[in-house]
């Protein structure tokens, strides 16, 4: 007896029951509704809802394929969160207009803190440079008087040398 190639899937029949069903049907409108309400600028096209994964046949038996069922116009789940963002960045939105504002707010707000923190920095580099030329005035000024001791000196061991 040959054994069928591993290349070809044998499908296989399950048998789903009625309530099965309903909740199958059930959750597909759900899914049709929230994509509706998602994308409402794109609901006025004429879209056709994605094809079921199944083929249901007329005795309430789901014919399967062994391949797993992919539905390529659906994003993976884990990019939920990136529809949400874009939806929120629409154009058309007045979400988007909001968030516009908001993160304009936020880039002036921390020019404006950058600028604050410059002036506070040029004030105290101000004031630091001050306090460097005062105490270059005053050690010009000990040299000059440490000079001024010496020739006192110098000079009086020359009078208490001649007297």
């Amino acid at each position: 007896m040959s054994r069928p190639s591993s290349s070809h899937t044998t499908p296989q029949l399950y048998r789903v029951s009625d309530k099965d069903l309903t909740e199958i049907e059930l959750h597909s409108v759900d899914s049709i509704n929230d994509l509706h309400r998602m994308h409402h600028e794109h609901s006025h096209k004429a879209t056709r809802p994605p094809r079921p994964a199944y083929t249901p046949s007329p005795n309430g038996n789901l014919f399967t394929c062994d391949a797993p069922a992919t539905n390529p116009r659906r994003p993976p789940a884990g990019s939920k969160w990136q529809s949400r963002l874009q939806d929120m960045l629409t154009p058309s939105s007045s979400r988007a207009y909001a968030m516009g504002c908001a993160i304009i707010t936020l880039l002036l707000l921390t020019v404006l803190l950058i600028f604050y923190f410059l002036v506070q920095q040029g004030g105290a580099v101000q004031r630091l440079t001050e306090a460097l030329k005062q105490k270059e005035a005053a050690a010009t000024e000990l040299s000059l008087l440490i000079q001024e001791l010496q020739a006192l000196r110098h000079n009086l061991t020359a009078l208490r040398g001649g007297t």
